[in-house]
């Protein structure tokens, strides 16, 4: 308990320093990382045995996103966002949840009504709060067609259907000199986890979004992504998720431009052990910007409690990176929503995830 108490006084000590700080020094290319909690980790959708475990799952599921109000954190993530003031802000789990009505009889969906579209939401927020950002480029990672569920504490049947998507969104507010940018792209990953519920194995493959950006003249890449949690081995093989990360390395990374990757990662940084994806980025020359600016402290983005509910911060580790590899110097870098003043006024986190923050400049070699 002492510990935790420590890493949460380290984690607002240095979010309150080095925003303040993220104004100075010379680069003003700025960017983050921040994932937005899709409110869900589909664990029971993953644990059920039975056809009936995996209606009461959907059920749940559905039921715990509505508890997370989508709509309320998306507006205190927008106040985050504008806090830092990123030129381009890559975003991860930002879902399409959509519900109908379900005939018990038959187990048919009718169609579905969108009950949440985070993104849209969170761009309805920052356009609310007098931002000016517009989607660059939206890939899709996984998605369920309409499932049937039930919620046991209403005993209400239903659909429920899912798109997961990650999104880099670009302010339109800047002089063309100082920030542009251009050629979005997007892919899934080879790379895919596979898991199995009652009657079917459901793939969850995971993507990258980049866009090629100029600062000041200097041109760079920017790419997104969302690595794989469920870090799986078979007969020696790199799990899932070293192998995606090697797909970004050598696939959208792999261009003569500087590159700034802003992730979630699911790979551990701080504290250790690492995680073998992270050394790998290391290894192939990476700079992790928190660790070169802030040596020695966690930083910790991730993760709060599952209904981003809990009263004080439960985040415990760091895996939410800014890499960079090429000609990018380092001039901040600070954590976003890792404060109960970043809270709704209902008392939610933002995210279970912190928001990282970089304020980078483009070098001459």
């Amino acid at each position: 308990m002492k510990n935790q108490i420590l890493a949460g006084m380290l984690i607002m000590a240095c979010s309150l320093a080095s925003a303040q700080a993220l104004s100075k020094g010379r680069g003003d290319l700025r960017v983050m990382t921040y994932n937005a909690n899709e409110g869900t980790d589909l664990l029971e959708v993953q644990a059920a045995a039975t056809q009936m475990d995996f209606l009461f799952a959907v059920g749940a599921t559905i039921a715990q996103v509505r508890e997370t109000n989508p709509p309320a954190r998306m507006q205190a993530l927008a106040k985050q966002i504008i806090a830092a003031s990123p030129a381009l802000v890559g975003l991860q789990e930002l879902d399409q949840w959509s519900t109908g009505p379900l005939d018990p009889t038959t187990f048919t969906c009718g169609s579905t009504t969108l009950e949440f579209d985070m993104l849209k939401e969170l761009q309805d927020a920052l356009d609310a709060q007098g931002a000016h950002y517009k989607v660059a480029v939206q890939a899709q990672q996984y998605a369920f067609p309409p499932t049937p569920g039930l919620i046991l504490s209403s005993g209400t049947f239903l659909c429920v259907q899912l798109t997961n998507n990650i999104a880099i969104l670009a302010r339109t507010d800047l002089d063309p000199s100082q920030f542009s940018w251009t050629n979005p792209n997007s892919a899934q990953y080879a790379a895919t986890l596979f898991f199995s519920i009652p009657g079917a194995i459901v793939p969850l493959p995971r993507a990258w979004a980049s866009v090629d950006g100029t600062s000041h003249g200097q041109s760079f890449r920017f790419i997104t992504t969302h690595l794989e949690s469920v870090d799986t081995t078979l007969f020696g093989l790199p799990s899932i998720r070293e192998a995606q990360g090697a797909e970004l390395r050598t696939g959208p990374a792999g261009t003569t431009l500087p590159v700034i990757i802003a992730m979630d990662s699911n790979s551990q940084a701080a504290p250790l052990p690492q995680d073998a994806t992270y050394i790998d980025f290391t290894l192939a020359g990476y700079n992790d910007v928190w660790s070169q600016l802030h040596p020695g402290v966690l930083g910790l983005t991730c993760c709060q409690a599952e209904l981003d509910n809990n009263p004080a911060s439960e985040l415990y580790q760091r895996i939410d990176l800014i890499l960079t590899i090429g000609p990018v110097g380092a001039q901040n870098i600070a954590l976003f929503g890792a404060t109960p003043a970043s809270k709704t006024p209902g008392g939610l986190w933002p995210s279970d995830h912190a928001g990282v923050a970089a304020q980078l400049v483009l070098e001459t070699n």
